[in-house]
């Protein structure tokens, strides 16, 4: 059921037939109820605190409750720090809309277990583009085109389209736009996006779009001098073509953001020098009080097979030793859902057999506030449900 359906279904559920006693919920007291009993319903069902004492995965109807959030994440680890004289610390950021880790994994070079040679980089330019999600629609439909262009007024210079609206509308389809455009597998050759966070780069409610400038030399940053390429002076645009517009890029209602370069979004990396190979090692995590007894242990110590690790805030510490470097980690993690709106028409974005869940624990949880008699009777329907 839609957001607007949820708010019905409460309303139904918490009213006594003509008796108007809940007839004063505002839908923003809705919203907030229908987003406590997601969270509830998440937790509910990541642990074993539910009636079969089953955590997530640990059953078709737990894989199935929680499948929608799932998400792979991956990106580059910093250096945090030398621990001793064969041991290194990297970090790996975790994604803004982290809840849960499931797993986690690294692409690790190796130098046929000898000692491997590395250099510190703090040189990490790159060319994006920052753009606000709130430049995917015009306020009533969301945008057909995504385009960056050399020159907006002669596209004959450098264009790529990076993205095709397939079919979505606003604000129904605003969250699952966003998470069509940050999978790898709709990105252009060379476009990497982002969402909200990339290396040191962090911007709420945006997308970080990655250029490759070897695949598109024309991209463009600086205004004082002149692109080889293009023969311009322009700053390389991305411009977000809205469906007035015809498909015209041209278009002078169209969102338009500029191409941006830093020196070092990444951070302090540590780059192998000489490597025989690449390994891809799951990770293990490790207790913080546990992980420098076991670094001493030289049965338990980290390995390229399996690098120790262990959490701190928002990071994920890795811990290697002088035969191996950590490129990248992956990780696949339950995410934060996107928070129920009826004003913004954001919908439950669990699977669709969860939402008369989340609807019975929201009701619970309204009649429970205004201690009506029936409370008692509903959490024994609500306790049957699976």
């Amino acid at each position: 059921m839609n957001v607007a359906e949820m708010h019905l279904a409460i309303e139904q559920g918490v009213d006594k037939i003509n008796s108007l006693q809940a007839d004063l919920l505002l839908p923003q007291e809705i919203d907030i109820e229908l987003n406590k009993a997601q969270m509830r319903f998440i937790n509910l069902k990541y642990g074993k605190g539910n009636k079969y004492g089953a955590g997530f995965e640990e059953g078709q109807k737990r894989i199935d409750d929680l499948r929608s959030l799932v998400k792979e994440y991956s990106a580059p680890v910093t250096f945090k720090e030398q621990y001793n004289n064969n041991t290194w610390i990297d970090s790996f950021k975790l994604p803004t809309d982290y809840l849960y880790l499931i797993n986690q994994r690294s692409e690790v070079f190796i130098n046929n277990c000898n000692p491997i040679g590395f250099q510190y980089d703090s040189t990490n330019p790159t060319s994006y583009f920052i753009m606000p999600q709130s430049n995917l629609h015009d306020g009533t439909y969301m945008l057909t085109r995504l385009t960056m262009v050399a020159d907006p007024s002669n596209i004959s210079l450098g264009s790529v389209d990076l993205n095709i609206n397939p079919g979505y509308v606003f604000p129904q389809d605003l969250q699952t736009y966003t998470t069509y455009l940050s999978t790898p597998a709709n990105w252009a050759p060379g476009i990497e996006i982002y969402w909200e966070q990339y290396g040191n780069l962090d911007n709420p409610g945006s997308f970080i779009i990655i250029v490759n400038t070897a695949i598109y030399p024309w991209f463009h940053s600086d205004s004082s001098t002149t692109n080889a390429v293009s023969g311009s002076n322009l700053i390389t645009s991305l411009v977000s073509v809205m469906p007035s517009s015809n498909n015209n890029v041209n278009d002078a209602g169209n969102s338009v953001v500029y191409g941006q370069f830093s020196e070092n979004t990444l951070g302090t990396r540590r780059i192998p020098i000489l490597f025989s190979g690449k390994e891809f090692s799951v990770n293990k995590f490790i207790q913080q009080d546990d992980i420098f007894t076991l670094l001493k242990d030289p049965f338990n110590t980290t390995k390229y097979t399996s690098p120790l690790t262990t959490v701190r805030g928002e990071y994920i510490d890795l811990y290697t030793s002088d035969i191996f470097i950590i490129d990248k980690v992956k990780i696949t993690y339950i995410r934060n859902p996107a928070q129920i709106s009826l004003s913004l028409g954001v919908s439950c974005e669990l699977p669709i057999h969860a939402h008369q869940e989340v609807v019975d624990m929201a009701i619970s949880s309204i009649l429970e506030g205004i201690s009506d008699p029936r409370y008692q009777t509903h959490q024994a329907e609500v306790s049957k449900n699976e």
